[in-house]
């Protein structure tokens, strides 16, 4: 990351863990658990694109530490942004333009690709991000089927729907 998309980022780790431990926390208290949204892995989509993977693995670990921080999840948050961070690069390889990315792409944002590449990259990489939330918080393949898929797919259905207002109310530039 040069200069120059530092603060953008930095700006964007304050407000998205404020968003996810002052509003979308208390959702997941008010609904037992059961329905989690998870914005605060858009700033780790967001990061620039030739950032080097072992950065947005440390990057999306720190997020996610920092949200495990706030609202108590003990690591389950940390372990997911770790994740992410490394499979956004294999999700951003396997949706790369034919000649490649370029300098006039510094984001994976709808304002440089389009709305249906970024839905299409954004909804691989949240459900990548999710189910390992819940395989995680749940540490046992024996609620696969009763708890962990049923709320992979209910949070990231409603992720996804906030991932768009977002993304559509503060178009997410450099």
């Amino acid at each position: 990351m040069n200069s120059s998309n530092i603060f953008p980022n930095i700006y964007r780790f304050i407000g998205l863990v404020a968003v996810q431990v002052i509003i979308l926390s208390q959702v997941s208290l008010a609904a037992n658990n059961y329905c989690n949204i998870l914005l605060y892995p858009l700033f780790i989509l967001f990061l620039p694109i030739e950032i080097a993977t072992p950065l947005a693995v440390f990057l999306g670990f720190l997020v996610g530490l920092t949200v495990d921080l706030f609202i108590g999840t003990y690591g389950v948050n940390a372990s997911a942004g770790a994740l992410s961070g490394y499979s956004r690069a294999i999700i951003l390889h396997q949706f790369a333009p034919r000649g490649g990315y370029s300098s006039k792409e510094p984001i994976p944002t709808p304002q440089y690709f389009g709305w249906r590449w970024f839905l299409n990259v954004a909804a691989i990489f949240f459900a990548v991000h999710i189910f390992w939330y819940f395989a995680m918080a749940y540490f046992t393949p024996v609620y696969l089927v009763g708890k962990i898929l049923p709320q992979t797919i209910l949070g990231w259905f409603l992720t996804m729907i906030v991932v768009v207002l977002y993304t559509r109310i503060f178009h997410p530039k450099v």
